[in-house]
């Protein structure tokens, strides 16, 4: 919708640029100069086009490329978490393994101590009544060969388990280093991915961005070409015109220059009865925050509902816009012009002379553009039409 209104308010624009007064020889020279003029935003509009074309290329190439950085960023973020998991599965192996070393540490400490404590102990029983010296000492020999022996297992024991338990904490502290190693490159390689997205999200905006305004620079072209044809078949009308008046064949009854238009400012009837959809004036798109004018209105009337004309005129000119259908202009006195756009069936003719309220045609959408000038002047319709005869 906001691609027709501005092919419509082009359109309307160029039309009446060229009807900017009467139509005698010095105006069709100035619309063939006009011709020109959009023949070369013609131009420029396609070295524009071309323009956007390499640019989204080259958008589109960086896109792939934070995709592919992206999707290897991705693997190697698997890789990292695959072994982070495997390396804490370990981890809490090893701490259930330094757990169980420190205990039979300890308890092998324990016994050692304690034999050493039973071995002190055993040297020192004391004598008996009841038994010679000799059997004393035989005794005494034979506990200490027996605490020695148990005091050197128990030693060896501890010793061992020692070991046991200084590669069980080996063990653990290397994983535990791994495990900060591994979690510090799956950090960062998440941060990259992150980042990596966040780009290629943004480009992608750019790149949305980019085709609709690559889009909107289609249809300029496209309307900007139709607007040279446009101009091409009114410069052959007008001139055709001109003859016409010149020859004395064409209306005659119309008097041109009554001084008397500005009097009617205010009090003319809505072609329509609706809703005004657009107002005139500038405004600021709310999806490309571009800004446009808008030399008239928008009315969102009855669907097949009669467009009648605001004031007495001639039909100087019919034609048909893409996406609104048929549109014509009809002359007034005193150089003002006024035209309807989005109409279907057609109740008038080329060179017609029409009164206030005459019916021009309908409306199969219900949507009427509508404008008015004063030769190349837009002037806001809401200033000459009465506001009740929109109801």
């Amino acid at each position: 919708m906001i691609r027709k209104r501005k092919e419509i308010l082009f359109l309307a624009l160029a039309v009446f640029v060229l009807l900017g007064g009467s139509v005698f020889a010095d105006d069709i020279v100035d619309q063939k100069q006009e011709l020109e003029r959009i023949k070369k935003q013609i131009e420029d509009s396609q070295r524009a086009l071309d323009s956007l074309q390499n640019v989204e290329k080259k958008v589109r190439k960086e896109i792939a490329n934070y995709e592919q950085q992206a999707s290897a960023n991705q693997t190697v973020l698997k890789r990292l978490n695959n072994q982070l998991s495997q390396i804490r599965q370990n981890l809490n192996k090893a701490e259930s393994a330094l757990g169980q070393s420190e205990d039979r540490y300890q308890g092998a400490h324990s016994r050692y101590v304690s034999n050493l404590n039973f071995y002190y102990m055993g040297t020192r029983t004391g004598t008996n009544g009841y038994t010679t010296e000799l059997e004393q000492e035989k005794s005494t020999f034979r506990k200490m060969v027996y605490l020695k022996s148990l005091a050197a297992y128990d030693r060896e024991d501890l010793s061992e388990s020692s070991e046991i338990l200084d590669q069980a904490e080996s063990d653990y502290e290397e994983l535990v280093g791994r495990e900060r190693e591994v979690g510090s490159a799956q950090k960062k390689k998440k941060s990259e991915y992150v980042i990596l997205s966040s780009q290629k999200d943004s480009r992608e905006r750019d790149l949305s961005k980019l085709r609709r305004t690559k889009e909107r620079e289609t249809d300029r072209y496209l309307t900007l070409s139709e607007a040279a044809r446009q101009m091409e078949d009114l410069i052959a009308r007008l001139e055709q015109n001109r003859i016409e008046r010149e020859a004395g064949s064409a209306p005659a009854d119309f008097e041109y220059a009554t001084g008397n238009f500005d009097t009617y400012k205010g009090g003319m009837p809505a072609p329509i009865k609706g809703t005004i959809t657009v107002s005139f004036g500038w405004k600021r798109d709310k999806i490309t925050n571009l800004k446009s004018f808008s030399p008239g209105i928008e009315i969102n009337g009855k669907v097949n509902g009669a467009v009648g004309v605001v004031a007495r005129g001639v039909i100087a000119y019919i034609g048909f816009m893409r996406g609104y259908g048929k549109f014509l202009i009809v002359e007034h006195e005193d150089g003002y012009f006024s035209t309807y756009a989005g109409l279907d069936k057609l109740f008038v003719g080329q060179n017609q002379i029409v009164n206030g309220g005459d019916i021009l045609g309908n409306t199969e959408t219900g949507l009427v553009k509508f404008e008015l000038r004063r030769g190349r002047e837009a002037l806001d319709p809401m200033e000459w039409l009465k506001i009740d005869s929109f109801k």
